[in-house]
């Protein structure tokens, strides 16, 4: 009986904690979905044109997705530290942050973007040897390095506003900045409405459009509209030396686990792309419904963290802190169950919205298998190394598994079994992805030892 009560207490039972992250999650699940949709649907237009347009946008997408993971990473280290402090409720250490947060990201969107815009050919090159690919994805990368700057920002502000439990802006923002998205493309793709039919260029140029767009309402929200900080414009210019070094303390960490998983993510779409154009465009519609199904593990992600942060903040003991992380940790592995199946059961026919030829579209259909496969541990790892582990301020223990696991281990094994030993590429994406599995199960294990638990507020 003393055992069973013992197993029990591990995990949090007040219906109250649930409910919190499921509101909390609700507004970015529809703000995710918004956003994947966007990508999805403009590989669908694209897909109706040709294949080889489809595969050439989804490879120029791969340097975004660098980028935009550092992004995460800077916004997440400044998160942590905001949703800590909220758990004080110390506005002003707040509003400074975030003036340190979107000064330091929008320094770094106009780096990445002056560097994209001149080597183009060079990055893309990375991902596909195919020439026809690069050629088409050259114009589309130079016009869409245009929004770097002006997404580094919006990314910023949504992760301050998510520190300080501020959901719904995500999505009142992008639910008119993601339909203008798709509603632009689809004029400027083919040409409808009396615009130019661009083709290609057309889905950057949209996108550019939209991203403006979006920081517009998201400066009007955050200066006009929200009452918890109330933000001046001219809090922007805020300095503090002690939040500043802890802010790069606390996101260096992030930032390079971002960089080390997003260039190894990356690093596996390049191998798949060396393996044919039918092979690219097979794994490419896989991934986008994995992006799909992630939107809502995403939101679980974001919201687990701010819930645990603000609990840390709030001076909260250490057993209390451990409860709530092991129930995050089983929220993971449920939904990331949950997107196993929905993937098995939904993976076939969300291919046929997609012109393939027969055996692109079997690839899809077998990497979805993998996928699913993979989802249970994905879940965890997002709620537990990702969530849990940063927002106690231990953001080291992701990077150093990356490192490990993914550049020493998986990313070189797959790379051997593609090109040296030629094995299926089925077989090669699974170990690809063997990475999630064993971050999940490291950070289950640094949970257990309560040494990622700080308190960053002073």
């Amino acid at each position: 009986m003393g055992a069973k009560a013992e197993k029990r207490e591990m995990f949090v039972t007040s219906p109250q904690f649930y409910r919190t992250i499921v509101l909390l999650s609700v507004p970015i699940i529809l703000q995710q979905l918004l956003r994947v949709s966007v990508d999805t649907l403009d590989s669908i237009m694209l897909g109706r044109i040709d294949q080889v347009q489809m595969s050439a946008v989804s490879q120029a997408q791969q340097i975004f997705f660098i980028f935009y993971t550092v992004c995460s990473g800077f916004s997440a280290g400044c998160s942590v530290l905001i949703a800590q402090y909220w758990g004080r409720r110390d506005t002003e250490s707040i509003k400074t942050l975030v003036a340190i947060g979107v000064r330091s990201i929008a320094v770094f969107g106009v780096l990445f973007s002056a560097v994209v815009m001149i080597w183009p050919e060079r990055l893309l090159r990375i991902y596909s040897s195919d020439p026809e690919l690069i050629r088409l994805g050259v114009p589309y990368l130079r016009i869409a390095s245009l929004m770097y700057p002006v997404c580094a920002v919006s990314t910023m502000i949504f992760a301050c506003c998510r520190g300080f439990e501020e959901m719904k802006v995500s999505f009142t923002t992008n639910v008119i900045s993601y339909p203008l998205n798709v509603f632009l493309d689809f004029c400027l793709i083919f040409g409808n409405f009396g615009m130019p039919e661009l083709g290609i260029r057309g889905a950057a140029v949209g996108t550019v459009i939209a991203r403006v767009v979006e920081l517009l309402i998201l400066c009007r929200f955050l200066f006009r509209k929200e009452k918890k900080l109330s933000m001046k414009p001219s809090d922007l210019g805020r300095r503090d030396r002690r939040l500043l070094g802890d802010f790069w303390k606390v996101g260096l960490p992030i930032v390079f686990h971002e960089l080390i998983w997003s260039t190894g993510t990356t690093a596996g779409s390049s191998i798949t792309g060396q393996m044919g154009t039918t092979i690219v465009a097979g794994y490419n519609i896989a991934n986008v419904y994995y992006q799909l199904m992630a939107c809502v593990t995403n939101a679980i992600l974001y919201s687990c963290s701010t819930t645990i942060g603000k609990t840390i903040g709030s001076g909260a003991s250490k057993d209390r802190i451990q409860k709530e992380a092991y129930s995050m940790v089983l929220i993971g592995l449920v939904s990331g169950t949950l997107m196993g199946l929905l993937t098995l059961m939904f993976g076939g026919l969300f291919t046929r919205l997609y012109v393939l030829t027969p055996d692109a579209a079997a690839y899809a259909r077998n990497f979805m298998l993998v996928f699913a496969a993979i989802w249970p541990f994905s879940g965890m790892e997002m709620t537990g190394m990702i969530a849990v582990l940063r927002a106690g301020g231990d953001g080291k223990m992701g990077l150093i598994c990356d490192i490990f696991s993914m550049w020493m281990f998986t990313i070189p094994l797959a790379a051997a079994c593609a090109f040296v030993f030629r094995l299926s590429p089925y077989l090669v994406v699974s170990i690809i992805k063997f990475n999630i599995a064993i971050e999940a199960f490291v950070g289950i294990w640094r949970i257990h030892t309560k040494k990622w638990m700080r308190n960053l507020t002073r």
